[in-house]
């Protein structure tokens, strides 16, 4: 028994140390959660202040910047992304065209700027040709070209009217003509007795009667067989009438129907004038014989194209001729300084420059006839006044 009282103390003496070393780390374990806890209940506190203290600071320098002028507020840059990356833009000396040259010894004007009439997208709609007919008596009895119909004038008498006036309009423009050929002679008379040299106005006046004398015959056939035919005449084939027998509407529409042609004209040979003009533009000029498509100028000045070769550029050389003594005119004249808006229209019209639209002034458009007097007139070794003013033609037909 004493053995096992012993035993029992032996034990007891190994276990209470290992028990008060297990009591004993526990308490210290417990501690130590007892510090952390303490810790992170002052870390939470500390960073509540913190927190508190930089919101109200924030709010400081919020209410600070907010109270100062736009102008101190430096923006917020935006983030800038560079995938794709950035575009270059052109430079000015790119953007803009440089005026062709003709020589490298001799300086020419800029070609000028011509604002192009919009295009509407939606088609217009095209009146019948009887339309336009009475359209153009009804404008000319507006105007007082032709005297108006009875109120009381049935179907039968309004038409019986109407043709009696159109034959008296008729009968007054051929008298026109009688007139103008003794107006002619008479100005012909006065430079061969030494009198004042002939001005632009009055060489326009005698050419416009060679043209009007050449017609006559031919339109006083349709006048006596059928006079109803003049206004689809007026239509179709306009050049066959006389200028002293064309009525306001018809003139008009003889007039824009020929600029729809020219500009048609320019636009469907583009190519063939960058070409001419590529070709001569070390030399300045294009000789009139190498000209392989004289038709395509004749559209694009305003004069027939059809028939053999031959023929396109003898109308062609005859037309720059009567343009150059113009030319000479006009300068003398101080470029077109007395035209009117529908003179210009039509001088430039003549040098196949018909960019123009209605909302150009006259002075831009006299600035347009000066530049290619300005043009005309640089002559290179080699040029004359035929071949240099093809060459400025090219320069205008290739320029978009």
């Amino acid at each position: 028994m004493l053995r096992f009282t012993g035993k029992n103390v032996a034990v007891n003496s190994v276990v209470q140390p290992r028990q008060l070393h297990l009591v004993l780390s526990g308490q210290r374990l417990a501690s130590g959660r007892l510090q952390l806890s303490h810790y992170a209940r002052a870390g939470r506190k500390v960073s509540e202040r913190s927190a508190s203290t930089s919101t109200s600071s924030s709010n400081d320098k919020s209410s600070h910047t907010s109270n100062l002028p736009p102008s101190a507020v430096s923006p917020r840059k935006h983030r800038v992304e560079l995938k794709p990356g950035p575009l270059k833009r052109p430079s000015p000396s790119s953007a803009t065209p440089r005026p062709h040259s003709t020589s490298p010894k001799q300086t020419q004007p800029s070609f000028p700027a011509f604002r192009h009439s919009p295009t509407s997208s939606t088609p217009e709609s095209v009146p019948s040709a009887i339309e336009l007919a009475k359209q153009d008596i009804a404008d000319a009895t507006a105007q007082g070209v032709l005297r108006p119909a009875p109120h009381d004038a049935g179907t039968i008498k309004r038409f019986t009217h109407q043709a009696i006036e159109l034959f008296k309009f008729y009968f007054r423009g051929l008298k026109a003509i009688n007139t103008h050929r003794k107006q002619a002679a008479a100005i012909r008379s006065r430079i061969a007795a030494g009198g004042a040299a002939l001005s632009r106005a009055e060489s326009r006046f005698i050419r416009t009667f060679h043209q009007d004398a050449l017609k006559l015959i031919p339109f006083v056939i349709v006048v006596i067989v059928m006079e109803e035919l003049i206004p689809f005449i007026a239509l179709y084939v306009p050049r066959m009438l006389p200028s002293t027998c064309v009525l306001p509407g018809q003139r008009d529409r003889i007039i824009a129907k020929a600029r729809k042609n020219q500009q048609l004209a320019l636009a469907g040979n583009w190519k063939l004038f960058d070409v001419l003009r590529k070709e001569s533009e070390s030399s300045g000029f294009i000789p009139t014989l190498s000209l392989g498509n004289p038709g395509a100028l004749c559209g694009v000045v305003g004069i027939p194209a059809w028939g053999p070769l031959q023929l396109a550029r003898w109308r062609l050389q005859r037309h720059l001729q009567n343009v150059a003594s113009d030319d000479k005119m006009l300068k003398q004249e101080g470029y077109g300084r007395d035209l009117t808006l529908p003179e210009l229209k039509e001088a430039l019209q003549e040098r196949g420059m018909p960019m123009f639209n209605e909302k150009n002034s006259a002075d831009e458009l006299r600035a347009q006839l000066q530049w290619w007097i300005d043009m005309t007139e640089i002559m290179p070794e080699g040029a004359d006044a035929l071949s240099r003013r093809l060459f400025v033609l090219g320069i205008v037909g290739s320029h978009k």
